[in-house]
């Protein structure tokens, strides 16, 4: 029983730390795109709608890491996983930013080609592409500390990026910790 919970903890930590971290660059985006159409009348996306855009992200991410395919190249250099992990994020995103509008259509009853014609014209948006260019710096950013807390270990990172240094790191490969 202690396993299942420990293990509970970790993804509720891990689904959590995802969610804040994008919670955070979406709310960044919202900022900046405020002072960037301040008093041009243009409506922007509210900082609950960014919170709630983390949580759906984080929830993609959680969802494609169940995939078989995810950890594709583990033993290759990390540029191979983390191009391969933000095509792969990027691509559910995408899915879901055209889902999302399908399905809502449909439960208005609109019918399987108008839906299809209403999600793909909403995907299609100048807006929606800014938004997935945006996403796709995050996503990069994110997998990249991620691949990096993966091969160098946690204890590790949090030991270069907050603690001092106990032993130098001279002579000693990151590879070679994982």
């Amino acid at each position: 029983m202690t396993r299942a919970v420990a293990r509970l903890k970790e993804e509720l930590r891990d689904i959590l730390v995802t969610a804040v971290f994008f919670a955070t660059g979406f709310t960044l985006i919202i900022v900046a795109e405020r002072l960037i159409t301040r008093g041009s009348g243009i409506e922007i996306a509210s900082f609950a709608r960014a919170v709630i855009g983390g949580l759906i992200v984080a929830k993609v991410l959680l969802l494609v890491d169940l995939l078989p395919i995810v950890n594709a190249f583990p033993h290759k250099p990390l540029i191979h996983n983390i191009a391969w992990k933000s095509a792969l994020y990027v691509s559910a995103s995408v899915v879901f930013l055209y889902l999302e509008p399908f399905i809502k259509h449909l439960f208005k009853g609109m019918g399987l080609g108008l839906s299809h014609a209403l999600a793909w014209q909403e995907l299609m948006r100048p807006r929606t592409w800014a938004i997935l260019i945006f996403l796709l710096m995050l996503l990069v950013g994110f997998v990249t500390m991620r691949e990096i807390s993966r091969v160098v270990g946690k204890d590790e990172l949090k030991q270069m990026f907050f603690g001092e240094r106990r032993r130098p790191l001279v002579g000693r490969r990151f590879r070679d910790v994982a």
